[in-house]
């Protein structure tokens, strides 16, 4: 039987540290210039503090060290997330190359992959014919999975609480499934970078109503948190532990993870870099259907609590792992093909 209790100190723990770490960084950040200025794409007013990710990293620090084991794979995370913090609190203030922050990317997923040894090998029973493990293979579609979550995560982050709600959102189904398989060793590390980012989507949001004053995720907190993602996946999905399938990941991640590969498409087709800025995000999209930036939010979290709904129902009813990844499949294709033709959406609108 669980102790839930033991949770409860390790995440309230991660919540504090994060309030507390905000107050403390926020002034230094306004000092040293970490802020973010309005631009011709960024419509804020003032400059705000660039600190959410860093507030989230030192709650994580915080929380890992007093209350998780003290162990080697523990040590090596918390060295890579550093990494991943400094490269992107570095890109935050000087706006490093596309080229540069691929590199640190590289290193980092090094990190994780040879320091810990843990790396995706077993994608499952997804084609129906058999289990499909892809050997040394695994160790490059790792590198890949990891820069894919890092730029994805960083890439949804373009309105208020997006990327605070979708990552606690990927969190939690994260520690559904863990507590449904009883594995209580990792769930304490899903609920506290959960809670961790509460107080950051409190202040991003301003909530309470005008009691808070802004601070943005940065770069840094949105490649933490996809860093997080994969770690978490990877351990969940793989080895002994296994407390879920391999598709199930893509559903706990689907609307950072579909908005990205579809952007990148469009990008691809229109003969532009795939990291090249523009506004055909699908928060930007509904921006432009007539949705405030509440609405907006609203949607997209919904939007990603049902496909983890989904990916979680999958696994607690045994659907099949190939007729989950073919409906992920499904799901994708769709949504591409509408986000193809903002014309197309605008009718709908209309319509309804």
């Amino acid at each position: 039987m669980l102790d839930y209790s033991v949770l409860f100190y390790p995440a309230i723990t991660a919540f504090l540290f994060a309030f507390v770490s905000i107050k403390l960084i926020k002034p230094v950040a306004i000092e040293y210039g970490l802020v973010d200025s309005p631009s011709a794409r960024k419509k804020h007013s003032g400059e705000i503090p660039l600190i959410g990710g860093i507030s989230i990293f030192l709650a994580v620090l915080a929380a890992t060290s007093i209350w998780m084991p003290n162990t080697q794979e523990l040590r090596l995370y918390l060295i890579a997330s550093a990494m991943m913090v400094f490269i992107g609190a570095v890109d935050d203030k000087y706006d490093i190359s596309v080229g540069v922050r691929l590199v640190g990317q590289l290193i980092v997923a090094s990190l994780m992959i040879y320091g810990v040894g843990a790396y995706i090998h077993d994608l499952g029973h997804i084609f129906a014919l058999g289990n499909v493990d892809l050997g040394w293979f695994g160790i490059p579609f790792t590198y890949f999975a990891i820069i894919v979550a890092i730029n994805a995560f960083n890439m949804v982050d373009g309105i208020d609480g997006l990327v605070g709600s979708l990552s606690i959102n990927t969190f939690a189904g994260i520690s559904i499934l863990f507590i449904y398989q009883g594995h209580e060793g990792y769930i304490s590390y899903a609920l506290i970078l959960a809670t961790a980012i509460f107080p950051y989507l409190l202040f991003n949001l301003g909530l309470p109503e005008g009691k808070t004053k802004k601070i943005f995720m940065g770069d840094a907190g949105s490649m933490f948190i996809g860093l997080s993602v994969v770690w978490l996946l990877s351990e969940g999905s793989q080895g002994e532990l296994r407390s879920f399938n391999a598709v199930t990941a893509l559903w706990l991640t689907a609307i950072p993870l579909m908005d990205m590969l579809a952007i990148v498409i469009r990008r691809v087709k229109r003969g532009n870099s795939p990291f090249k800025p523009d506004r055909d995000h699908i928060h930007h999209i509904l921006l432009r259907l007539g949705y405030n930036q509440r609405q907006t939010l609203i949607i997209l979290t919904c939007c990603a609590a049902l496909m983890s709904a989904i990916g979680i129902a999958g696994e607690i009813y045994e659907v099949p792992e190939s007729i989950m990844f073919a409906l992920f499949l499904v799901v994708f294709v769709i949504y591409n093909k509408v986000l193809r033709s903002e014309s197309a959406l605008n009718t709908f609108k209309k319509k309804s």
